[in-house]
């Protein structure tokens, strides 16, 4: 007690923790729940907001992130840069546009997407759908009509023809005798 150095009293009050072995650096931490975690704004991934499966909405839906519906929508959606998911559960009545449309469960009004819109196994749409990329699966219920938007790349400018030089006749010596000298 007397004869102790203050470096020994501060190693003796902190309880020992065994160093890590070199096989548990490559083990990925396992989350203790079964929620996904909500990304931070600031992150390179993106947001995703969820409609439940007990919640029914009715109106409009605008925004700037990624939206899942599982639940009731009576409305319209509008997600110009981002994507829309309607999942198994999820059921819409009412104009949907957005960059990317995924349908698992059903909608009930046009679609319009400036990318995509995937129309997957036992989903159900019933109305015209126009996007850039349209894929509707095999076992999927589609009723309406499919317009396929072309984004035409600016043609590049054709180059400039070659210029060609001729000779021209009035500076070749010529053997006619008007053009003689003698």
């Amino acid at each position: 007690m007397w004869n102790r150095s203050k470096k020994d009293d501060e190693a003796s009050s902190r309880p020992a923790t065994p160093a890590p072995s070199p096989s548990d650096y490559g083990r990925e931490a396992i989350p203790t729940s079964s929620y996904a975690a909500r990304q931070s704004d600031f992150s390179g991934t993106r947001a995703v907001a969820t409609i439940g499966k007990s919640l029914i909405i009715k109106g409009l839906i605008r925004g700037q992130e990624d939206l899942v519906i599982d639940g009731r929508l009576e409305g319209d959606v509008d997600l110009p840069e981002n994507r829309l998911t309607v999942g198994v559960t999820g059921h819409v009545q009412g104009a949907v546009r957005a960059r990317e449309i995924v349908v698992l469960g059903s909608i009930q009004g046009n679609l319009e997407a400036s990318e995509r819109v995937e129309i997957k196994k036992n989903a159900k749409v019933i109305g015209d759908l126009k996007a850039q990329r349209p894929v509707i699966e095999d076992e999927a219920y589609f009723k309406g009509n499919v317009e396929t938007i072309r984004i035409d790349k600016p043609a590049p400018k054709p180059a400039a023809p070659p210029i060609v030089v001729e000779p021209q006749a009035s500076l070749l010596p010529d053997n006619k005798p008007e053009n003689r000298k003698g």
